[in-house]
C-alpha cells in the first residue's frame, strides 16, 4: 500500500503553477484545482466566481479527504499564499498521515504580472469577476511567499520544493 501524499502548490496568480502541475504531477494523482471547482460550480461557468469559492473549498477538501484516505496523491493547485491556507492543508494531510510536499512555484514579478496579463480582463456581466487578477493582488502574494520562504520549513512540510526561483531569492 502507498502511503497518502499532499502536493500543494505556492505561488501567485501567473506563476505556473497549473502549467507545471499539466506536466509533472504524478499520472495517478487527483488534482483539487480552485478555479476548476469554482468554474465547475458557478452558474455562470467563470473560475474566478468567489460567490462560490466557499462551496468550492468544502468540495475540494472533502475529495481530498476521499483520496488520501484510500491512500492516494492529490495536488492542490492553488495559491496557498498565506500561512492560514498553507496550515489548513497541513492539518488536512494530518488527519490521514499522509506525507506533505510544498511546491513553491516563485518566479520573478515582473514574469507573474506578465503571464497575468496575458488572462482576460473582461469582467463576466453575471458575476462581475475577470480571469485576469488586479496587479495589486499578484504583488501581495508574490510579497507574502517571498516573506514567507524562511519559515516555511517549520510550517510542517516533510519536503518543501523550490520551482522558478529568481536569482535573488536562491540560497547559495
Amino acid at each position: 500500500m502507498t502511503r497518502a501524499t499532499l502536493i500543494a502548490t505556492i505561488g501567485p496568480c501567473g506563476a505556473g503553477k497549473t502549467t507545471w502541475r499539466q506536466r509533472h504531477a504524478p499520472v495517478d494523482a487527483v488534482v483539487v484545482s480552485l478555479d476548476e471547482t469554482r468554474a465547475a460550480l458557478s452558474p455562470c461557468g467563470c473560475s474566478a466566481n468567489q460567490a462560490v469559492n466557499a462551496a468550492a473549498v468544502e468540495a475540494a477538501t472533502a475529495t481530498t479527504r476521499e483520496v488520501l484516505a484510500a491512500g492516494g496523491t492529490v495536488v492542490w493547485d492553488t495559491t496557498a499564499y498565506l500561512p492560514r491556507f498553507r496550515w489548513k492543508l497541513l492539518d488536512l494531510a494530518d488527519d490521514y498521515g499522509a506525507h506533505t510536499i510544498g511546491l513553491v512555484v516563485l518566479p520573478p514579478l515582473l514574469t507573474a504580472l506578465d503571464r497575468n496579463a496575458g488572462r482576460d480582463a473582461t469582467a463576466c456581466p453575471h458575476c462581475g469577476y475577470a480571469r485576469r487578477v488586479p496587479d495589486p493582488v499578484v504583488w501581495r502574494m508574490h510579497h507574502a511567499i517571498t516573506t514567507a520562504l524562511p519559515r516555511l520549513p517549520g510550517e510542517g512540510w516533510h519536503e518543501l520544493r523550490f520551482l522558478d526561483l529568481p536569482p535573488y531569492l536562491r540560497t547559495r
